[in-house]
């Protein structure tokens, strides 16, 4: 604390030569001249460092012991200021900058999203800017609830949306709507119907009138348990129907893999052109627009000039990278190549069963020139009962044909 306090108040090195130069600091002490990092040279010199302040008093005090001080280097703010005390264009420049700086805090200048995954921030940022948040928009403008209700008509798939302004910077936070599969009530009328095909192995009815029994064979979307029962006691009625319907189903996955592909090898050559942003407009900093290579992969950095305390000013400088590359030909070992298609039809035989389990599975492989076909045949036992809603009028023409 004490080393920002000289700093900010200006400090001076100086050197003493007097007959008794213990006799300097003494008077120092007495005359409350503040001094610190005091080293003896020889007999009748030493330095030490003094606040700006003092320097005058110390000069005096040196010349009543027939002594000199000479002034070695000044250090501090003061100092650093008096530079400048005739050059006008860079203390307005200077008053210019904190201006920008107090002014720009009230502006909106940069945007960052989280929370999200489906919705790309694009999308959620263009959204913003219909609902008139965008760059350059007064802080102080923003209605968080009025923007929340536009945003959440306008993405129907976020269940909730806030933004936090701090300064020029914006975070939206926002929250996904979950996809929930379609729950009926007990109350609600549904058939069962299959939902893959396959052989039934086993059918426990809980409610509704079974339509196929243990050995019969069904296809996908038949039904199963309908919810129209008659009896002898009510006639007709609509019913929830529920069941749980295990079948015996056969899946056949096909896959194809190039055993040559094309990859890319840098040249070691690159580029790299500058651009600046203001607010929402671009200036190029370079004169041809054109791709300097006529194959390049493009990289693209934007940073955001900011002062202390993380506030952002409205400019920011792009960099983009530009590498060359050459296009070269691999060969992909065959056996390499059939373990990364068996993996990959096993995980998306396991990432589409649902509620059952494997009993056999095999795969087998053709080879071609150029290509490797994988075929994966699978049995599962599995469930595959399904609710689905009756259509009333559907029913209603059921009950009287």
């Amino acid at each position: 604390m004490q080393k920002t306090v000289n700093l900010l108040r200006g400090f001076v090195r100086i050197a003493v030569e007097c007959p008794y130069p213990e006799r300097f600091i003494n008077l120092c002490a007495y005359n409350n001249v503040a001094f610190w990092s005091v080293e003896r040279v020889d007999a009748v010199r030493l330095e030490a460092t003094i606040a700006a302040s003092g320097l005058d008093r110390a000069g005096e005090l040196a010349s009543r012991l027939g002594g000199t001080l000479s002034p070695l280097g000044r250090r501090g703010a003061l100092f650093f200021l008096e530079r400048f005390r005739r050059r006008y264009a860079l203390i307005a420049g200077l008053f210019a900058c904190l201006a920008a700086l107090f002014v720009s805090n009230r502006y909106i200048w940069e945007f960052t999203v989280e929370g999200n995954a489906a919705l790309s921030d694009e999308i959620i940022l263009q959204a913003l800017r219909e609902s008139g948040v965008s760059t350059g928009s007064p802080a102080s403008s923003v209605d968080i609830e009025t923007v929340r209700n536009q945003m959440l008509i306008k993405l129907g798939k976020l269940s909730w949306i806030t933004v936090n302004v701090t300064g020029s910077h914006a975070a939206v936070v926002v929250r996904e709507r979950a996809e929930k599969p379609e729950i009926f009530s007990r109350h609600t009328p549904v058939n069962i119907v299959a939902e893959k095909a396959g052989l039934i192995t086993r059918l426990d009815t809980l409610s509704g009138s079974a339509q196929v029994f243990p050995g019969d064979t069904v296809w996908r979307g038949q039904l199963l348990v309908s919810g129209l029962v008659d009896s002898a006691q009510v006639g007709v009625r609509l019913v929830n129907a529920r069941a749980d319907v295990t079948a015996r189903t056969w899946t056949e996955l096909r896959a194809v893999v190039p055993t040559g592909a094309v990859g890319k090898r840098y040249t070691g050559r690159s580029k790299t052109r500058y651009a600046l942003l203001f607010g929402g407009r671009r200036v190029n900093l370079y004169g041809n627009a054109s791709q300097p290579y006529a194959m390049c992969d493009k990289m693209i950095k934007t940073e955001t000039l900011r002062a202390p305390q993380n506030v952002a000013f409205p400019v920011a400088l792009v960099r983009e990278t530009f590498m060359e590359y050459e296009p070269v030909s691999y060969q992909m070992d065959e056996e390499v190549a059939r373990d990364a298609l068996r993996q990959a039809l096993g995980g998306a035989l396991r990432g589409g069963l649902g509620r059952g389990e494997i009993l056999t599975e095999s795969v087998t492989f053709h080879m071609e020139p150029g290509l490797v076909t994988a075929v994966l045949t699978a049995e599962c036992l599995e469930r595959i009962d399904m609710p689905r809603k009756i259509d009333l009028a559907e029913a209603m023409s059921m009950k009287n044909p």
